[in-house]
């Protein structure tokens, strides 16, 4: 597990050897892991015929990883097993654990990996990777004016997708889903360095992000309205 202090303003990365024995209200927990992540996790019998419906292999393999991870982590902090979490869409779609002790996730995956990001307050998480795209005309179509000349302008081709990763996590974070909010949501101030942080509005309601590289290909971010002490990273892959 690889931990980010937010009390510098680059992260400042260090190795732990196991996930916290409690989830504090001032942190952020984040696991990956690959498609056959905690394969022996049973998932529920509405999970499994979610999974059976989707026409992509490709797609049901992301599906049950995810859950299985969700439920492995989170079964950590919850006085009961993974298999007995319940699971249940709130009145716009998006997941949550139904426990009494809240435990707010979020989920992402991107080529042959999955993330969960844990916390006890709002968070999202995203997880995009660097690929051929016409980035000014994305830009141009999804971003604020500002961000698209700046797309456009800048030397660091890997702009545009930090700007999206922090966007895309603040959406996932606020729940109301990506075609809702994407023409509502904009980069209010960043800087233009991996780790430094972003604020983004949705509507008129502020998320702050942090952007890093999980690896070359591989851009990550995390929303959250209430500033951690900690994010703590976790690869189980």
């Amino acid at each position: 597990m690889t931990s980010i202090n937010l009390s510098t303003r680059k992260p400042l990365f260090r190795v732990v050897s196991q996930f916290p024995v409690d989830l504090h209200h001032d942190e952020i927990v984040v696991a990956v892991g690959g498609l056959g992540i905690f394969a022996g996790t049973p998932l529920s019998s509405g999970e499994r015929e979610r999974a059976a419906s989707m026409s992509s292999e490709e797609a049901r393999l992301r599906f049950t990883a995810a859950r299985r991870l969700l439920r492995s982590v989170a079964s950590r902090w919850c006085p009961i097993s993974a298999s007995e979490l319940e699971i249940l869409p709130d009145e716009h779609g998006k997941p949550r654990l139904a426990t009494t002790d809240p435990i707010h996730f979020s989920i992402t995956h991107s080529s042959g990996c999955v993330a969960v990001a844990f916390s006890r307050s709002e968070v999202g998480l995203d997880l995009e990777c660097v690929r051929e795209v016409d980035a000014p005309a994305l830009a141009r179509r999804f971003f604020s004016a500002e961000e698209a000349i700046a797309c456009e302008s800048s030397a660091d081709h890997e702009l545009f997708f930090r700007l999206w990763t922090c966007r895309e996590a603040a959406i996932k974070g606020d729940g109301r889903g990506l075609s809702n909010l994407l023409g509502v949501t904009r980069v209010a101030s960043w800087n233009r360095g991996i780790g430094d942080p972003m604020e983004i509005l949705i509507e008129e309601e502020s998320w702050h992000t942090i952007p890093w590289k999980v690896d070359t290909e591989t851009h990550a971010a995390v929303a959250f309205r209430k500033k951690p002490s900690l994010i703590s990273w976790c690869d189980l892959r």
